[in-house]
C-alpha cells in the first residue's frame, strides 16, 4: 500500500511541479554521493561545521520549497544523531508539508509524522493557528491524504497542536 502510494505520489508531483524543481542539482548531488559513500552521520557532521552553515540553509530552503531531491534527501538526513542538523532538517520538512505534504508523508515513517506535522518555531501565536487550520483543511480536502494512516495521523498531530499548545487563545467570559 505504501509503495503504491509512493509511487502515485511521485506522479502527481511529476505533473504538478515545475521540471526546474525536479532537476538535478549539483548540491543535492553532492550530497547523495557523500551519503551513499559516509552515512549520514558524515554528512549531518559535514553539514553541521561552522564553514558549512550556508549550505545547509541551502538544502533546507530547497527542502522547504518542495524540490523533490531535496526533500527526500532531508527526510534520510533528518534520522541522524546530529541534534543541531536533525533540527534543521526538521523544520525544512515542517516548511515542505505545508506545500508537499502527499511527497512528505511517503516519505516519513508513522513514528516521524508528529515531527514534520507541527508548526515552526518562528510562527507567532496568530500566525500559527492560521497556518495549522490551513494545513488540516488541505487534509481533509484531499480524498488521497484524508483515506490514509499518515494523513489522518498528520491531521491529529496539527489538531493537538493548535488545541493544546501556545496558540489555543481562550475568551474571557
Amino acid at each position: 500500500m505504501k509503495s503504491a502510494l509512493c509511487r502515485l505520489v511521485l506522479c502527481a508531483a511529476a505533473a504538478l511541479l515545475p521540471c526546474a524543481a525536479l532537476a538535478a542539482d549539483a548540491l543535492v548531488a553532492e550530497l547523495e554521493h557523500r551519503l551513499a559513500s559516509a552515512g549520514v552521520e558524515a554528512v549531518n557532521d559535514h553539514l553541521s561545521a561552522p564553514a558549512n552553515t550556508a549550505t545547509l540553509a541551502r538544502l533546507n530552503r530547497k527542502t522547504a520549497v518542495c524540490e523533490l531531491q531535496a526533500v527526500s534527501l532531508t527526510v534520510r538526513l533528518a534520522r541522524g544523531a546530529n541534534a543541531r542538523a536533525v533540527q534543521a532538517h526538521e523544520q525544512a520538512l515542517r516548511a515542505a508539508s505545508g506545500r508537499c505534504t502527499r511527497f512528505v508523508l511517503a516519505l516519513v515513517s508513522a513514528a516521524e509524522v508528529p515531527r514534520v506535522c507541527a508548526s515552526q518555531p518562528s510562527w507567532g501565536a496568530a500566525q500559527t493557528a492560521r497556518e495549522l487550520r490551513r494545513r488540516i483543511a488541505d487534509i481533509d480536502a484531499d480524498r488521497l491524504l484524508r483515506g490514509t494512516a499518515q494523513g489522518q495521523a498528520c491531521r491529529a498531530a496539527y489538531l493537538y497542536e493548535l488545541k493544546n499548545t501556545r496558540v489555543t487563545l481562550r475568551v474571557a467570559t
